[in-house]
């Protein structure tokens, strides 16, 4: 049977209404003078089903076979469907990106697919910005416009209309290129190829798979009484959904970045050699769950948004949906080469720094150690002027409060270093302390080894513990760091609570919830090891680590005693 070809001229056309059978029944058309056409203003109307019209136009052959391979010619005629199939005159294979037969397939399935829609979308019903949802179930963006002679021009995604057809069942639109129908995040990293095998596998060893027992169909019964299932399985990703931030979801507007195995090794290389010549430890697990948090965002940034981080002196970084940190400046992506998504916008990461303040969660430690060490190891790392050391005040007993919940060190009692001033005449003193790392070793002669800290350059809070002097016996204490002054803590704050052991101020320990320990019954969770009251913000500077000094200086009528309890530094954003 041969193909009754109408050609239905727009100016001609105004007014004429076209009702023909499908899912509701009914299916009018109306084209009017200010309707939409298409370049040469004329929609052609066959008197065919829509695929026997594809089977025999031979300028669109190869995209008949596209569908027919992919199985998407079967489906529609066994559907009772009214449809819009977008059509490539010429060569429509497609480009296989895939090693395996199996990706390759997938690749031609997932083209077909976006090529045709459940919809059937007249031109005169077109309008500028709607979406048409296709069977890969991704959304095309419709633009129409006009040319310089006031033509309409409608587009597809990437891909123009040069003709449209209307069929028994549903219109074909010609177009000049196949559409370009990005995938998900989702489905992105799962394509990913070997090169960034690493952090595929990262997303992917956070997939769940669950049972869906809705849309499972029970098939029997066991000998036990239990249904058997037709199982379905969905797979969920809580590791990401727990932030709001559904990477399968075709209404989420975010950004990606993506890593090569290359950038990560050489990060994480980096990485473990600075701490190592930091005399420092971190696990390689912390550090690569910074790289997959630091790469996901909830907004969709251009370039130009990107670039505008970078040359901003408020604000250089952006914040993912896990709340870690992208110095623009710093880090590298492919800003010329955004990668499409049907969910938002992928950029390759060229070159990866994990920060400072990622490598160090806090330095943080106690002045207790004093009775255990050498006389030689007492003038290297406590030089004293009017000060004797006294004793270690064992105080603040911490048993009973249930600790740990989840793995800290018990805190059994506050071991404070004790001195008294060495002539009580004399209200002042001063003493010089560079931080240093004590480790037990029975192989040493004395027992033990020590060593200063050396702290990379950046920029850190310095928060201090003492013990509380009610009667003032610590008056005021001066405090500096690396010889320039921080602050001077008056006497009324030394007397009061505010820098009292570690028992306030800021932080906690890396990953301890302190309101999950609350409802677990610890009602003084808040005391919990925090980093204590902030001194003022300090600055290393330079290039390489280093050993610090902490210089204090007493003075007061009530003064006696200097009691110390912790010191520490927390990198701040700026220690990157």
């Amino acid at each position: 049977m041969k193909t009754r070809h109408l050609i239905l001229n727009a100016l001609f056309a105004a007014g004429i209404s076209l009702t023909m059978a499908g899912c509701s029944d009914t299916w009018d058309e109306h084209y009017t003078p200010d309707g939409s056409t298409v370049n040469n203003n004329d929609v052609e109307i066959v008197d065919a089903s829509l695929t026997q019209y594809l089977s025999e136009e031979s300028s669109i052959a190869s995209m008949y076979q596209l569908l027919e391979e992919t199985g998407l010619i079967e489906q529609m005629n066994q559907r009772e469907q009214l449809y819009t199939v977008l059509a490539v005159e010429g060569d429509t294979r497609v480009e296989e990106t895939q090693t395996g037969e199996d990706e390759a397939d997938s690749d031609k399935l997932y083209t077909a697919q976006s090529h045709v829609s459940d919809v059937a979308i007249s031109p005169s019903n077109i309008k500028d910005g709607q979406r048409i949802l296709m069977w890969n179930g991704k959304y095309l963006s419709i633009s129409k416009t006009e040319d310089a002679s006031g033509e309409s021009i409608i587009k597809f995604n990437n891909a123009t209309v040069t003709k449209t057809v209307k069929t028994n069942n549903g219109y074909v639109y010609y177009i000049d290129q196949l559409v370009e129908a990005p995938r998900s995040m989702y489905e992105m990293i799962e394509k990913l190829g070997d090169d960034y095998s690493i952090f595929r596998e990262m997303v992917m060893a956070r997939n769940v798979r669950t049972f869906d027992e809705f849309n499972s169909t029970i098939i029997g019964v066991d000998n036990t009484g239990n249904n058997v299932y037709d199982s379905v399985f969905v797979t969920k990703l809580p590791y990401f959904e727990n932030e709001g931030f559904d990477i399968t979801s075709e209404n989420l507007t975010a950004t990606m970045l993506i890593p090569s195995n290359e950038v990560i090794n050489a990060a994480m290389e980096e990485a473990r050699q600075k701490l190592a010549d930091w005399d420092l430890e971190r696990e390689d697990s912390v550090l690569q769950n910074w790289i997959l948090q630091t790469m996901f965002y909830d907004k969709t940034y251009t370039k130009a948004d990107i670039e505008g981080f970078a040359s901003s002196e408020d604000t250089q970084d952006m914040s993912s949906v896990f709340g870690t940190q992208w110095r623009t400046t710093v880090q590298e992506i492919d800003l010329d080469n955004p990668v499409a998504m049907s969910n938002g916008t992928a950029y390759y990461v060229t070159k990866l720094k994990i920060p400072t303040n990622v490598l160090i969660f806090r330095l943080k430690d106690y002045y207790r150690y004093y009775e255990y060490l050498t006389d030689s190891e007492k003038n290297t790392y406590f030089q004293t002027v009017n000060l004797s050391y006294d004793q270690i005040r064992k105080s603040g007993n911490m048993s009973g409060l249930g600790w740990p919940q989840g793995g800290f060190p018990l805190i059994t009692n506050y071991y404070v270093l004790s001195f008294a001033l060495t002539d009580e005449n004399v209200k002042s003193y001063e003493l010089t302390f560079t931080p240093f790392k004590y480790e037990e070793d029975a192989s040493s002669p004395s027992g033990h080894v020590t060593s200063a800290y050396n702290v990379p350059p950046g920029e850190y809070d310095l928060c201090l513990g003492f013990e509380q002097a009610k009667n003032g016996q610590l008056g005021a204490i001066d405090v500096y760091f690396n010889g320039e002054l921080v602050k001077t803590i008056s006497e009324s704050e030394t007397k009061g609570s505010k820098y009292h052991y570690d028992r306030s101020g800021q932080g906690y320990p890396e990953g301890f919830d302190v309101d999950q320990a609350s409802k677990d019954g610890n009602s003084s969770a808040g005391k919990y090891d925090r980093d204590g009251t902030k001194i003022g913000t300090v600055t290393i500077e330079g290039t390489e680590a280093k050993p610090i000094t902490l210089r204090f200086v007493g003075s007061g009528n009530a003064l006696t005693n200097l009691w110390l309890y912790h010191w520490c530094l927390k990198p701040t954003k700026n220690c990157y």
